[in-house]
């Protein structure tokens, strides 16, 4: 490591040196490539990709500084203990198996899917399409997250480019074309999540992005986002509008409510079951014991409740809580106290009056 007081003109080569072999095991241990850590640290991928191969003639000592903070950040949230351990879980399982009949699964052609839940949902539709990215690899698969400020076409196309690696310079259709001829006429599905960013467009022109994609290459497309999505695309445009949200509606089977199971006394599978909540905390520091895993499983089964990332949350703090208390072990009373701290005293109440409610009603539905 190089002191946080170091001057660049100081730094020696042994430094740099070992700077490098660090960034090196990073990018080998964590998939994290020169791209990313040009972002990360405000330089271009190139001074990167020359500073590693010992050719890059500039302020070697800067950059030997800058990319050792961030190094330093890193391999530290790295070593931090993780809460979560990814499962497939059923919501899992049904965005798995949507992607799997976009890709594969229609006899016709592939198509264009849609998963989606409540805007507070947290149900792991992220997680889920990075583990499916994960399996079918970079051969098969391009994951891409859409935030507010993707929703031009310049924006998407830039992120569609650095999906599947290719050059992003030039116009538009420039980039639309090298895009379509890099996956045209294979077996392949793009992952996009939070597509519902994408409403904030002027004239929708980053959907008719993606299905002019769609119909140039023929290949599939899942999209995940929220229910804000659904209803926005059900609203007609103006009548003097070029195409109507219809021709994005048409392209788009399946279109899969992932909430459907638990809202309203729904009768499908629970999205996550209490053997499910064991596995994805086995790795927190302190083990979940008593009525525990059973009270977070059912705040993830309900509706508008947070789900999972209000689970993650809740044993976050109530970990800490234990841990300064002397404390072994996480049981659903720390939870109760956890979630009591961490909401105004009504929303807390309300909350747990709603899990109360679920639970009583499973037991009748069992009884009967």
């Amino acid at each position: 490591m190089i002191a946080d007081s170091t001057d660049a003109k100081d730094v020696q080569p042994d430094q740099i040196a070992g700077v490098i072999a660090r960034a090196k095991a990073f990018k080998e241990s964590t998939g994290t490539n020169n791209r990313k850590i040009a972002k990360a640290i405000g330089w271009s991928t190139g001074v990167i990709s020359d500073f590693f191969a010992g050719k890059y003639p500039g302020d070697r000592g800067q950059l030997a500084i800058d990319l050792d903070r961030w190094l330093n950040t890193e391999e530290e949230l790295a070593a931090r203990p993780r809460t979560t351990t990814f499962v497939w879980t059923n919501v899992a399982m049904t965005i798995k198996a949507t992607a799997g009949y976009c890709l594969e699964g229609s006899r016709e052609k592939r198509t264009i899917g849609l998963v989606y839940g409540p805007e507070t949902a947290g149900i792991g539709k992220t997680l889920a399409l990075k583990a499916i990215h994960a399996e079918l690899t970079v051969r098969r698969s391009a994951f891409l997250t859409v935030e507010k400020v993707d929703a031009t076409p310049t924006a998407l196309l830039l992120k569609l480019c650095q999906a599947v690696n290719v050059e992003t310079w030039g116009s538009n259709a420039q980039r639309f074309k090298r895009v379509a001829d890099k996956v045209k006429g294979r077996s392949f599905i793009w992952l996009i999540d939070q597509i519902h960013n994408l409403r904030w467009a002027k004239q929708d022109k980053p959907f008719y992005l993606l299905t002019d994609l769609y119909d140039r290459t023929e290949t599939a497309q899942l999209w995940a986002g929220t229910a804000d999505l659904v209803a926005y695309l059900e609203q007609q445009q103006s009548r003097d509008a070029d195409e109507s949200r219809a021709q994005i509606r048409s392209r788009i089977f399946p279109r899969i409510d992932l909430m459907e199971a638990v809202r309203d006394g729904g009768s499908g599978e629970a999205l996550f079951t209490v053997e499910d909540i064991r596995r994805i905390f086995a790795k927190n520091q302190l083990r979940l014991v008593g009525g525990a895993p059973r009270f977070l499983c059912q705040i993830c089964n309900t509706p508008d409740s947070g789900a999972l990332r209000l689970c993650v949350h809740l044993v976050e703090y109530a970990t800490a809580l234990a841990i300064k208390r002397g404390l072994g072990s996480i049981d659903e009373r720390l939870l109760d106290e956890a979630m009591r701290a961490g909401f105004q005293p009504h929303r807390a109440q309300l909350m747990l009056d709603s899990i109360s409610v679920r639970e009583h009603a499973a037991v009748r539905a069992k009884a009967s």
